[in-house]
């Protein structure tokens, strides 16, 4: 499973409020969950997932939510920074007036 263009939302739950991009939809946290569970669910038992792709998917969306979850961290950041410079700016515009 190839997870290189996908950009997760965990509120998108709803099909129909789920966002795109570029014509794709977005997919989520739990549109992964019910692909895995759909995935265990119709494997043929005679030749189930291997444990290391198993493994391999899990690490996988493990790691695309935790740099999801850094880029919401980063975007805060710059916004209290840009937040922090214009409150410095309209400080030192008050006093030199």
């Amino acid at each position: 499973m190839d997870f290189s263009n996908v950009i997760t939302h965990t509120t998108a739950t709803d099909s129909s409020s789920t966002p795109t991009v570029n014509g794709q939809k977005i997919l989520g946290q739990q549109d992964f969950l019910k692909l895995l569970l759909t995935q265990l669910q119709n494997q043929d038992p005679l030749k189930p997932v291997e444990d290391k792709d198993f493994i391999a998917q899990t690490a996988q969306f493990s790691q695309l939510d935790q740099m999801s979850k850094l880029v919401s961290l980063m975007e805060k950041s710059v916004s209290l920074q840009e937040a922090a410079q214009s409150k410095d700016a309209a400080a030192t515009k008050s006093t030199t007036a």
